[in-house]
């Protein structure tokens, strides 16, 4: 992340990075909303106040317009950065191009003052000098989201200063000036670090706070509110990859819900206790996770419920996903914590999201999941220890999901009608 901070994260927050970089990125851009129009503002009316004294630098004309047009531009990425970055979801080019344009800017202001000073009388001089720590006060505060942006404008311009000093002492000051300004500029860039370290600081807090709320405390796997928010970004990436291919249909890869149901799981808890439940469950979140391919999700839906996503999965029946996960499930040998080993089976039920070839958009993913935990309803009906799903039948794609659709189905009569058949 040093392209935006200078500070690293820990090993258990870097699955954050992206996060945390369009965070600070975000940040960046609404803190200099208002920050620039004060700058051109005050640019205008400093510029104003200098004309009489810098009349005749006809050049001067041409760059202040050009320092002008930077910081409008920098005020369109501010504006605008919010939302091009989260349609990208690539903070790197704008940022590259904010950053880049705020030190063009350093650098032209550091030019013109060190053009500008030997025709300023001390009054004049002493305002320029006002007016640009202001500036650099301001600039602290405003590109908190990352010091390379602050100090890539504030180094120039202040540096011009030092510069002045050195060759042409204001004040009769010697020396003096350019210490001062130096303990101004290191002040500055020191109290910038502070400023997004405490940022940077509340964003890794705020995302490990965000990650608590969407795991589950016993097993550490996804919760069901992960899930809303993960299918909202997935189901139309999915959908647009379906209506844009050309090939066969069967080629066409979905997403496999699959709901894993530990049978009579209550028994062991009643039989064991509830420390022995949780050994179970700790070791069946883990057996599921060695199981599923490394982009596939495993969740806790609640209880002795698991859901698993098999993201990129051939449209067949049953997946391979969900035989693995039957097969190891009564393989499986789960230890207590006495030490005894317990045998336990699962009820599996799947479906696909989209769920039909022909009609991709029909079902929402919402929809498809109610179809598994209805197959998975039916497993446990007939005795538990079964795998079942539920794929559309052979009739018109607009009569099966007319029927599907509806707030209620009526799954029986559905497949008593040969719209839907169990997998």
């Amino acid at each position: 992340m040093n392209w935006i901070t200078p500070f690293t994260l820990a090993p258990g927050d870097r699955q954050h990075t992206r996060a945390i970089q369009m965070g600070l990125v975000r940040d960046l851009y609404r803190r200099n909303r208002l920050p620039v129009v004060i700058h051109l503002a005050s640019m205008g009316v400093f510029f104003a106040i200098l004309k009489q004294q810098v009349a005749e630098l006809a050049w001067l004309h041409l760059l202040f317009p050009v320092l002008v047009v930077l910081t409008l531009f920098r005020a369109v990425l501010a504006l605008q950065g919010d939302r091009l970055e989260t349609a990208v979801r690539r903070p790197n080019p704008r940022f590259a191009l904010f950053t880049a344009a705020a030190c063009a800017s350093g650098l032209l202001t550091g030019a013109i003052v060190l053009v500008v000073v030997s025709h300023l009388d001390p009054g004049h001089f002493l305002l320029l000098i006002l007016y640009l720590i202001g500036l650099s006060g301001l600039g602290c505060i405003a590109q908190g989201g990352s010091p390379w942006s602050y100090l890539a404008t504030m180094v120039p311009s202040l540096g011009s200063l030092v510069l002045v000093g050195c060759l042409h002492p204001p004040f009769g000051m010697g020396h003096l000036f350019v210490v001062t300004m130096g303990i101004f500029m290191a002040a500055m860039a020191a109290m910038s670090i502070q400023v997004h370290h405490s940022l940077f600081s509340t964003m890794v807090l705020t995302q490990r706070l965000e990650d608590m709320a969407l795991r589950d405390p016993l097993t550490g796997l996804r919760n069901r509110r992960y899930l809303q928010e993960f299918m909202q970004e997935e189901t139309p990436r999915v959908l647009r990859r379906w209506l844009s291919q050309d090939g066969e249909i069967l080629n066409r890869r979905s997403i496999s819900l699959i709901l894993v149901d530990l049978d009579h799981f209550k028994r062991v808890n009643d039989d064991h206790g509830h420390a022995a439940g949780d050994a179970v469950l700790l070791q069946v979140a883990q057996l599921l996770k060695d199981i599923v391919r490394k982009p596939d999700l495993v969740l806790r839906w609640g209880g002795e419920e698991f859901l698993i996503l098999a993201l990129d999965s051939d449209r067949i029946a049953p997946p391979q996903i969900a035989v693995r996960v039957h097969e190891r499930m009564a393989e499986q040998g789960f230890v207590l914590p006495g030490g005894q080993t317990l045998q336990q089976t699962c009820s599996v039920g799947y479906a696909s999201f989209p769920f039909h070839p022909e009609r991709p958009e029909g079902l929402g993913w919402e929809q498809v999941f109610r179809l598994a935990d209805e197959s998975l309803y039916d497993a446990k009906g007939q005795g538990r220890n079964q795998l079942k799903g539920i794929l559309p039948g052979k009739a018109d794609p607009d009569a099966i999901i007319a029927a599907l659709e509806h707030p209620d189905p009526d799954f029986h009569q559905a497949l008593e009608d040969g719209l839907i058949k169990m997998g």
